[in-house]
């Protein structure tokens, strides 16, 4: 005999998965292709914990906040000038081992804006970079691990140079 009190997970799950197909199928059938759209990427904001549903309406949750947050810092570039000015820009960090998540995300992004690895936690990069480096390590919570340097020479200089077309 089939107890109703007692559900389990598999058949729980497949309830609230029709349950959701339901309300879906209500809402597109109520609203057009562009708001299906949406609806989709709403449901799937809201599983992934990004938003919830309140009485007041949908909300950002503080998990959906930090990805907006990531999502701008990912999107932050260096400029550059016209002119090379001659010197060269080297970020330099000493972040600790319990912070290896924050640091290899840290140096995933400093790769990704172009910078090039001079040494183990040294980057060097030819133009000002120190405003836009300086928001990526407050977002990891890094900024007192890292520091600026400006230099004029550079061993091997000639190399970096080739790499950033600046003859």
């Amino acid at each position: 005999m089939y107890n109703t009190c007692v559900m389990s997970s598999k058949r729980a799950g497949a309830q609230a998965g029709r349950e959701v197909l339901l309300d879906l199928l209500e809402l597109i059938l109520k609203k057009s292709d562009i708001d299906r759209a949406l609806t989709k990427k709403l449901y799937y904001a809201r599983r992934m914990g990004y938003v919830q549903k309140s009485s007041v309406g949908d909300l950002l949750t503080q998990k959906g906040r930090i990805l907006l947050t990531e999502g701008k810092v990912w999107n932050l570039t260096i400029p550059t000038p016209r002119r090379w000015d001659g010197r060269w820009r080297l970020v330099v960090f000493d972040i600790p081992v319990d912070k290896h998540k924050r640091r290899d995300s840290f140096r995933r992004r400093l790769q990704e804006l172009g910078l090039t690895l001079y040494q183990n936690s040294v980057w060097v990069y030819p133009y000002p970079l120190e405003e836009i480096i300086r928001k990526i390590a407050d977002f990891y919570k890094l900024s007192s691990c890292v520091s600026f340097i400006v230099a004029e020479d550079l061993t091997d200089e000639y190399k970096l140079m080739k790499r950033y077309n600046l003859s």
